[in-house]
């Protein structure tokens, strides 16, 4: 068993890149075949992405839910098809300055639970195919609402026409549509010029490196990955139980745990079931 080449890295995407690219990059960089990624960023955004490797893919699910912080540019008046840079501008126009007190008094208004339409442009699947599929072919669809929660929103910057934000959302949440949302709450238009994604949970963007930068140094292990999760030290008869997937007791009360053999290497993440335990996933370090 090989730990080397397992764990995640934080990258700090550059503009012009899509997610998937930076992580077939990464790949060839690192001579890596197993890798995967943690919530997109379109090309014109920048910030921290999560990559994963070998058998740190097994880390994601547990990451995913996480809340993301992202700083956002938005430009009023402007509005394009994607509502961010990359999309055919529809409208352009001068818009008269807002004081600070109706931008503090819209902002409130979009903290908490909120109901958003995702862009025409956006990777939800409508009838099996992706919503940005229909728009490639001008076919018109009907965007499902969601519910999404904002649990900070706070004004960084504002000289007129542009207005910086900074906002921690749940998963699923669409800046580019927030940015819009508020803008239409005061009258107008907007579209995100610039987005950087600032932190995704416990992992922050001043952590992660340029992809040109990172080595196989800075890969964060699964065990630290999951640190949200204590680990517990079982014995060589009880690993073996481990790696065949059986029922565990412990002398534990929490949820979900790690199990770590006795030289402190993760086995598995187990899942209180009553007095027991039970395998949630198992890892081949």
């Amino acid at each position: 068993m090989n730990n080397e080449k397992s764990g995640i890295l934080l990258i700090n995407k550059a503009e012009g890149y899509t997610s998937r690219k930076v992580g077939n990059m990464l790949a060839r960089q690192l001579n890596i075949k197993k890798v995967g990624h943690l919530g997109t960023l379109d090309p014109f955004a920048t910030g921290l992405l999560i990559f994963a490797l070998g058998e740190g893919t097994k880390v994601l699910p547990f990451l995913e839910d996480d809340p993301k912080t992202y700083v956002a540019t938005l430009q009023f008046g402007l509005l394009t098809t994607t509502l961010d840079p990359d999309g055919k501008v529809l409208k352009d126009e001068s818009v008269e300055p807002f004081t600070n007190a109706e931008i503090e008094k819209v902002i409130t208004r979009f903290t908490g639970q909120i109901t958003q339409i995702p862009p025409t442009t956006s990777a939800i699947k409508i009838d099996g195919k992706r919503a940005y599929e229909y728009a490639r072919r001008n076919v018109e669809v009907v965007m499902p609402k969601r519910e999404v929660e904002v649990f900070s929103l706070k004004v960084l910057a504002y000289s007129h026409p542009e207005l910086v934000i900074a906002a921690t959302v749940s998963k699923g949440t669409y800046i580019r549509t927030l940015g819009q949302d508020i803008a239409q709450a005061l009258g107008t238009n907007a579209t995100t010029i610039k987005l950087v994604r600032t932190a995704h949970g416990d992992f922050k963007l001043d952590n992660a490196k340029r992809i040109e930068d990172v080595t196989l140094a800075d890969m964060i292990s699964p065990s630290k990955a999951l640190s949200r999760f204590p680990f517990y030290r079982v014995s060589d008869e009880e690993v073996k139980k481990v790696r065949n997937g059986m029922t565990i007791k412990l002398d534990a009360s929490e949820e979900i745990v790690q199990i770590h053999d006795m030289n402190g290497v993760l086995q598995a993440l187990y899942k209180k079931k009553g007095d027991n335990y039970i395998p949630l996933r198992g890892f081949n370090l």
